[in-house]
């Protein structure tokens, strides 16, 4: 059953994360959603280490950018990581 919610959410983030690149968010909380979730599905995955800590790097960026309301920046670490996250 976890598995089945995992996946689900996976592919909504997924959708998500091209839905905000797309699309601008109206504020600073929907911007950390997107980056929750997207950790979410890191989370979900068997990543090395060193693609865990390539992730937390970007995921840290993006928080960044939500937090400074610097949504069109979010937006494409938010790809870049869909990217990532899409090869795994």
């Amino acid at each position: 059953m976890m598995k089945s919610l995992i996946a689900a959410v996976a592919v909504t983030v997924l959708g998500t994360g091209v839905a905000f690149a797309e699309t601008r968010v109206a504020n600073s909380d929907d911007c950390l959603k997107v980056a929750f979730d997207l950790a979410l599905v890191a989370e979900s995955k068997n990543l090395s280490n060193e693609k865990l800590d390539q992730i937390e790097d970007l995921l840290t960026r993006m928080e960044t950018h939500c937090d400074a309301k610097q949504f069109v920046e979010a937006a494409a670490v938010a790809s870049d990581l869909k990217l990532i996250l899409a090869k795994e």
